[in-house]
């Protein structure tokens, strides 16, 4: 505070009883009066700003989101629904009928590889890769198949897929790759089968026993089971199978059907396997 001599003026008013009463009053200066202010207009202003500067936050944030996507597609959907309701029954509601698809999925029991072949009567045979081969076909196949057939010939089922399986007993002689003229007839019925089923790559795979083999021609039982695949894959394709559905492979002795312990395990496991495999 300043000095009294220019801030505080102190009055003594005399009353007729002697006592006297004293008034103190205090004179603020002009200068504090000033400094005051200037502070509560800066607070003023500032406050303002920040209000002026949150609006602003608020609106922009309210201009900027968009619609969400599924309500415009909703929105749309039921604009459609509704013209098609006004074109067909003349004013907006249900359809008149309404029908439901319901997709049934048949499972089938596909038995071991035994030879039977799956049910013929259902409809179609679904496969690994997608694709379905029909299982009147297949059973039209087993047909010729098994009219066609002796012991030597027969037919199993591997991943729902049939595969054909060639003895050597009447296909080859041991140890080459020529095909025998019994084997030739009984191809040219295969190949009849084969070219009518769709949607079919032809695998055929030429396996060996465990026996080694060492000749001029076959150095290993790798290309003997090569080459009795390739013979047997032309013979197929000379009866009418397109060349671009075929594909051989020689497994030698690594996929045995049963163990060579014997002479009669041997011969079952010298083969040539025709196997039909949709297309991936």
């Amino acid at each position: 505070m300043a000095t009294i001599d220019d801030q505080k003026k102190t009055w003594r008013l005399h009353r007729s009883s002697g006592r006297s009463t004293v008034a103190r009053f205090t004179v603020t200066h002009p200068q504090d009066v000033a400094e005051n202010d200037t502070f509560l207009w800066t607070l003023t202003d500032l406050m303002t700003l920040l209000l002026i500067f949150f609006v602003l936050l608020y609106s922009n944030a309210v201009q900027q989101s968009p619609i969400p996507p599924a309500s415009v597609e909703t929105a749309e959907a039921e604009t459609q629904i509704e013209a098609i309701d006004k074109d067909v029954s003349g004013a907006p509601g249900l359809m008149p009928e309404q029908t439901k698809v319901v997709a049934v999925v048949q499972e089938e029991i596909v038995p071991a590889a035994t030879g039977n072949p799956p049910d013929s009567d259902a409809p179609q045979s679904q496969t690994s890769g997608g694709d379905t081969v029909s299982a009147t076909a297949n059973g039209k196949l087993l047909a010729d198949l098994e009219n066609s057939f002796s012991e030597d010939f027969y037919v199993r089922w591997e991943d729902r897929q049939p595969v054909i399986v060639l003895g050597e007993r009447i296909t080859f002689n041991q140890g080459e790759a020529t095909l025998l003229a019994d084997a030739q007839d009984a191809l040219k019925r295969v190949a009849g089968s084969i070219a009518r089923i769709d949607g079919c790559q032809v695998m055929v795979t030429g396996h060996t026993d465990d026996r080694p083999i060492r000749t001029h021609a076959f150095p290993s039982n790798w290309e003997l089971s090569a080459a009795r695949a390739a013979s047997v894959a032309k013979a197929l394709m000379a009866s009418g199978v397109a060349p671009e559905r075929m594909m051989i492979q020689g497994k030698a002795a690594f996929k045995p059907l049963v163990a060579n312990t014997s002479e009669q395990n041997r011969r079952t496991n010298r083969r040539v396997e025709i196997a039909l495999l949709t297309k991936s």
